[in-house]
């Protein structure tokens, strides 16, 4: 065994037995409520002992609602990540997209778990396929873009959406919000022939326990996943690969700057 994964091995378990694994949740828009939230979400889904930190990309955008907001994200988002010190055990960057979470990885030695592949990932080996429901009908292309880019294409059956207003343009009506939610809920997995569906979206989060009350099929919540994976990945003493595509840039990270 390579040294360096050994000692990550010992470390895990060690972290693990004494209760001490700390994550942080990084939330890739600037939305402090929306962090809090699924900051509340995190530390429900953690282990007895595991510490969850949050963190809000104030220089990124307030939502990540398009491709140019989610480029407007990723630099500062990996720019502050990679210049944590100390560094968390674990990383969970808690919005269902890509914002730079490649870069992340690159940079950082720790495990790095993006919600959308953690929740994807989980989805596998409890479902034929599943669909995920994301935020807004214009996020569909996008999402699509991100079951393919995580490998997971031939296991989703589609994508849907729930349209919620932009972020600042009044407090949602949760009712409603919750019964459109049924309702493609419903038609995922009765039309689409979805056994599972994944909540596409951290504003979706909340709404996961009473969505599951009215849905046969599993619903995945994938704040949670990317916890309970995080916590897996530091106590197996895993992280991304460094021997390929996560390798560290070639350079000193302040020449990218």
């Amino acid at each position: 065994m390579h040294r360096g994964l050994a000692v990550a091995r010992h470390r895990g378990i060690v972290l693990a037995l004494l209760g001490r694994v700390r994550i942080l949740l990084a939330n890739p828009n600037s939305t402090e409520s929306l962090t809090q939230a699924c900051a509340a979400l995190a530390q429900r889904a953690a282990s007895p002992g595991t510490r969850i930190e949050s963190w809000s990309n104030f220089e990124g955008p307030p939502t990540v609602d398009s491709m140019y907001a989610d480029y407007m994200a990723g630099r500062p988002l990996a720019l502050a990540l990679a210049a944590l010190s100390p560094p968390p055990d674990a990383i969970v960057l808690g919005g269902f997209g890509n914002y730079g979470t490649g870069a992340v990885k690159e940079a950082l030695e720790v495990p790095v778990v993006s919600m959308a592949e953690a929740a994807m990932g989980m989805a596998v080996p409890l479902c034929h396929r599943f669909a995920i429901v994301t935020t807004a009908a214009r996020m569909i292309p996008y999402t699509e873009d991100v079951v393919q880019l995580a490998g997971f294409a031939s296991r989703c059956a589609g994508v849907r959406a729930v349209e919620l207003p932009p972020i600042g343009e009044g407090s949602l009506d949760e009712q409603r919000v919750l019964d459109e939610l049924g309702a493609v809920i419903s038609s995922v997995t009765g039309d689409m022939g979805a056994d599972l569906v994944i909540l596409g979206g951290a504003r979706l989060s909340p709404y996961a326990a009473a969505a599951r009350e009215r849905s046969r099929a599993p619903i995945l919540e994938p704040v949670s996943c990317g916890v309970q994976m995080a916590e897996a990945l530091v106590r197996l003493g895993l992280a991304q690969s460094k021997a390929g595509k996560f390798a560290a840039p070639p350079r000193d990270l302040k020449e990218y700057e």
